[in-house]
């Protein structure tokens, strides 16, 4: 059957849900392979290690810096230490660099699927060792975790919970150490107390409705983006590119912790020709106007700055995208893209958006099929095509130069 949004979002969806390294990814790989093997591409399925969701994540930073609170009285500077060691893990986290924290255990085996087009005009073209650019289409297809804190009433407040806990634990961390220096005051254990309440309930509170409730279906976040990605790659077959390379990577475990991106980066990038490749991604097209990604993060601010940006936002004030594709911002949690950004190579995210500048029923029991707006995708394919094909043309005119 030829491949379609629509049919293929409709049996994506038709997964309960393609949480990472469940009993549901499998049939969503075997899905999204056949599909790109139909549109002639070569598929490789690579494996990674991750942790199954984020709560074990949590739950070992919430443990770590709890225990050092709890003993410190007998532990002393050994636990001001400890406690240090997992205030640091926790704020390379949630501020979406590398931190150790997610390759402890228990760790399960998720994949990436990657999908490589080398014909005349999309693929490799001229000298195979020197494509005029390499276009990466990534999007996640992995679900998320239901979560209580992305209810509609509660979400804008989740970015400012994430900051004062993130705070809190700078506070504590400085807290043991001047007890150690001789701060003695009968209000400092009640402190060290007050502070583990805290964390252990903001940790219940963050992970009760994946308990609860498991995954959710993901229609919006992320089948939109999968089949964005893949209509995108389908679109780019049918242009003459000489000296283009196009590849598609749909990532596993994103909601985890953007892991199957950093994989897929580290282990392919020094293949990549350097100052020569540009990446899309698509991230929950679902509900919402059209936007272009420009600042994420908790407390670092990560800013899309790039060659492939400025082709982008020049767009923004043209037809047909004037007034029907904006930019945002997003500072809940982060993209596949954020690897990417602080690697310095160009990328963009395009994400769906409402007026308040959310992203409804995501992480929610509401992101289903029925209550999803496809008619972003249309705009979102057509503005990658024009940004890539804009791009591609700077990178044509300097090849012809050399």
């Amino acid at each position: 059957m030829p491949f379609t949004v629509e049919t293929l979002i409709r049996d994506l969806s038709r997964l309960p849900h393609r949480g990472a390294a469940t009993n549901f990814e499998a049939p969503a790989i075997e899905l999204l392979a056949s599909t790109l093997r139909e549109l002639q591409a070569t598929v490789v399925v690579e494996p990674f290690r991750t942790p199954r969701t984020y709560t074990s994540i949590i739950y070992w930073l919430v443990a770590g810096l709890s225990s050092g609170l709890l003993v410190a009285p007998w532990l002393g500077w050994v636990a001001v230490i400890w406690s240090w060691g997992w205030i640091v893990l926790a704020w390379l986290f949630f501020n979406w660099r590398f931190s150790p924290v997610t390759q402890l255990p228990p760790l399960v085996t998720s994949h990436n699927i990657i999908g490589r087009w080398r014909e005349t005009g999309f693929g490799y073209a001229g000298d195979h060792e020197k494509p005029v650019m390499k276009v990466i289409l990534m999007a996640h297809y992995d679900t998320a975790p239901i979560s209580l804190l992305y209810r509609t009433g509660t979400v804008n407040s989740f970015h400012i919970s994430l900051v004062i806990s993130l705070v809190l634990m700078l506070g504590a961390g400085f807290l043991l150490t001047f007890e150690q220096l001789g701060l003695n005051s009968g209000w400092v254990p009640w402190t060290r107390y007050g502070l583990i309440a805290y964390f252990v309930l903001q940790a219940l509170l963050g992970t009760l409705g994946y308990w609860l409730y498991g995954h959710s279906n993901g229609a919006s976040d992320n089948a939109t983006g999968v089949v964005a990605a893949i209509a995108t790659a389908e679109r780019l077959k049918q242009l003459y590119l000489p000296g283009l390379e196009t590849e598609i990577v749909l990532t596993g475990a994103e909601e985890v912790g953007m892991i199957g991106s950093r994989a897929y980066l580290n282990k392919h990038v020094d293949s990549w020709p350097k100052g020569r490749t540009a990446v899309v991604n698509f991230d929950t097209l679902g509900n919402g106007s059209l936007h272009l990604i420009k600042h994420t993060g908790t407390i670092e601010v990560i800013e899309y700055a790039n060659e492939l940006m400025v082709s982008a936002e020049k767009l923004l004030d043209e037809k047909p995208f004037q007034g029907l594709v904006k930019p945002g911002r997003w500072h809940i949690a982060d993209f596949d893209s954020v690897w990417f950004v602080r690697r310095k190579i160009p990328v963009m995210t395009l994400s769906a958006m409402d007026r308040k500048g959310r992203m409804p029923n995501i992480h929610r029991p509401e992101d289903q099929l029925l209550v999803t707006d496809l008619s972003t995708i249309p705009t979102a394919v057509d503005f990658a095509i024009q940004t890539i094909v804009r791009h591609y043309q700077t990178y044509e005119i300097t090849a012809e130069k050399l």
